[in-house]
């Protein structure tokens, strides 16, 4: 522990030694120090600090640089100050030694105070503890639009809440300086808008708080295009009946968090159906418990925005698993569940026109929707303040598409799939989905035709699950197959299955298609590297270290295995690393016949006998060479393949 300094990252970060300012005044240290202390006691990525500091174009020497950083922290700070983990780097702060830590503690208690005296009371010291808005001095549009805006949000919900408190003591005179401050911080903020027109009418200064209102729907009119909303209609209303605050009702005031708003309309509830013969109970068990996980306090409020990824390889069902997940939390949820695709029919969909989509879908008529992208981000986000919605956001191509889209208040959360793993998402966990074991194949495949279908023929149904790679996609289409088809044995299925050249062809029923699913995640990465991706599935081996891989495509090492990394990271690939080996990459079975499909129609014939003659050179040169040369294609398929017999190789060292 840091037992002689003190952090602060509301305001200005701050850091104390014995009372005294450290000063850090490099911009980009400062960064790294702010987003460690947003995420105290737990570990940031190297990947997420570097998105941090430079956004998505980081210069080739950003982890070098990077760990610049961590070490001219570590020296002003201490040796011991920033611990490195295996993930990244942490920073273990005990809770009252930064402010952030103490805000929450209070907080907490204020939530489950009951008294309105005490309710204020601890509301005002939590304020206390803070400097007003966080990160003042820390200049990353990344930290500040993640962990930042969910930590602003936390503390502009508190302002409100201590005014609330004080009010219902009869205290409208001093709330009114920090409300009119918060107001001006923050001018479309129609929470604070209405508690400002609360406390001037409470302090008898009722032509104030109309103006305030006028005021307000003319901002919002000419610069959002929009109405005020209920809460502060709600609020005009009162002031204009001459209701005294003190003869509201509980339910006559802004709805604080964890309250549900009025009935949101019906697009809010537009999941797709859940499809319940492809569940996978443990790991969608897992990712329900890590959506819900921190609780909230008595009126279940989450303290943070969760943000859940799901990411793997084409036809792994994360999309069908995000559905299942969403269905089941659909009670923590109340106010909507907004489901929504990134891909569209030319690409990714852009963030705007998905914003547009999903502030329709909050109420909002398409002729008020502002045109200007901070307007209509701030709309988005003001919308779903302190309503408890799940957004499901279905495809993402990258972190840019997705981060706009990601809710800011700490009532809502957000799923996403993506084939990459978007590692920086600020404040995202991130569950894989995988292949499915033998077992769990076989139970869809059961759930689907039938058991005693499965049961009738176990060999049959296992070689299935074997010719489909375990793959999730291929289990349901041969299960949609065979359905379909009643009269049909497994073994007639299994038999059409074993000819590789007509696999992919057998693997697709309506609109579901391994193809066209590996396709999507082929067509995402750049040029180059589907070249590299087709011509290297005509090595007909296990696996291949990046030397062999740099040979057959003619490549230096080190470009190749930039390839081959980008690769993996859209689940083109798969790595693993083997003792003495180091890391090896390799095909799953239908992935590398799609990659076959494609070299024969995109490339030459020469390019073909050129990656295998090349591939073979490598094999012989090595002076630790496995027992038996590479293939250079499948069996009965390599003359096809590669376009005719090869021409002879020569095997001696050049």
């Amino acid at each position: 522990m840091l037992d002689d300094l003190q952090f602060g990252v509301f305001g200005p970060l701050t850091v104390r030694r014995n009372g005294h300012v450290t000063e850090i005044p490099q911009a980009k240290h400062r960064i790294v120090l702010a987003a460690l202390l947003l995420r105290a006691n737990r570990a940031v990525t190297q990947e997420e600090l570097i998105q941090h500091l430079w956004g998505d174009e980081p210069p080739l020497t950003a982890r070098k640089t990077l760990q610049g950083y961590i070490a001219r922290l570590r020296k002003v700070l201490g040796p011991d100050a920033v611990v490195s983990r295996s993930s990244g780097y942490a920073m273990d702060v005990d809770g009252d030694r930064l402010d952030l830590g103490r805000f929450d503690r209070l907080l907490a208690q204020a939530e489950q105070a009951t008294d309105a005296a005490e309710r204020a009371r601890l509301f005002r010291a939590a304020l206390d503890e803070t400097g007003g808005t966080p990160l003042l001095d820390v200049p990353s549009e990344n930290l500040q639009q993640g962990d930042g805006a969910a930590l602003l949000e936390r503390w502009l919900n508190a302002t409100e809440h201590w005014a609330d408190a004080e009010m219902a003591v009869g205290r409208h005179a001093e709330v009114l300086p920090r409300l009119k401050a918060l107001v001006c911080e923050h001018p479309f903020r129609e929470s604070a808008l209405s508690r400002l027109m609360r406390a001037l009418y409470g302090a008898g200064r009722q032509a104030d708080a109309l103006a305030t209102y006028q005021e307000a729907r003319q901002l919002l009119d000419r610069e959002l295009g929009v109405d005020p909303g209920e809460e502060l209609r709600g609020a005009h209303q009162h002031i204009l009946g001459g209701l005294h605050p003190a003869q509201e009702r509980p339910d006559q005031e802004a709805a604080p968090v964890g309250r549900t708003l009025p009935a949101p309309p019906a697009a809010l509830f537009s999941l797709p159906p859940s499809l319940a013969e492809f569940a996978r109970p443990r790991p969608e068990a897992d990712i329900v418990r890590r959506l819900l996980q921190d609780p909230a306090p008595a009126e279940g409020t989450q303290l943070h925005p969760k943000t859940l990824t799901l990411h793997g390889g084409a036809g792994v069902g994360k999309t069908t698993m995000a559905v299942r997940v969403a269905h089941a939390v659909s009670d923590h949820f109340p106010d909507g569940r907004l489901y929504v695709e990134l891909e569209g029919e030319r690409g990714p969909r852009q963030a705007a026109d998905v914003l547009r989509e999903l502030v329709c879908a909050l109420g909002v008529l398409p002729s008020d929707v502002p045109r200007e992208p901070g307007a209509l981000l701030a709309l988005y986000r003001g919308l779903l303040s302190h309503r408890r919605i799940l957004i499901v956001l279905d495809g993402a191509a990258n972190e840019a598409q997705v981060r706009p889209l990601l809710p800011s208040s700490a009532t809502c959360a957000a799923l996403v799939t993506s084939v990459a793993m978007l590692p920086t998402l600020g404040g995202t966990e991130h569950v894989r989905l995988g292949l499915l074991t033998t077992a769990e194949a076989l139970d869809i495949l059961g759930r689907m035709i039938g058991p005693e279908r499965v049961a009738a023929e176990p060999d049959a149904a296992r070689e299935l699950i074997e010719r489909c790679g375990a793959l999730p996609l291929a289990v349901r289409i041969v299960g949609a197959r065979l359905l379909e088809r009643p009269h049909w044995q497994l073994a007639q299925l299994a038999s059409r299955l074993r000819l590789e050249a007509r696999r992919l062809d057998e693997l697709a029923v309506g609109e579901l298609s391994v193809r066209d699913s590996l396709a999507l995640s082929y067509r995402s990465v750049e040029a180059s590297e589907r070249r590299a991706f087709r011509l290297l599935s005509l090595l007909e081996m296990p696996s291949f270290p990046v030397r062999v891989a740099a040979a057959a495509l003619g490549l230096p090492a080190d470009r190749t295995e930039e390839f081959l990394e980008r690769l993996t990271a859209r689940h083109l690939l798969e790595a693993d690393f083997v003792a003495g080996s180091g890391v090896r990459f390799s095909f799953h079975p239908l992935v590398r016949l799609f990659a076959r499909e494609r070299t024969f129609d995109e490339d030459s014939v020469h390019s073909r006998h050129e990656t295998v003659r090349n591939a073979l050179r490598a094999w012989y040169d090595s002076p630790a060479r496995p027992p038996a040369p590479p293939r250079a294609a499948p069996p009965g398929l390599g003359p096809t393949l590669l376009g005719g017999p090869p021409a002879p190789v020569e095997l001696s060292p050049v």
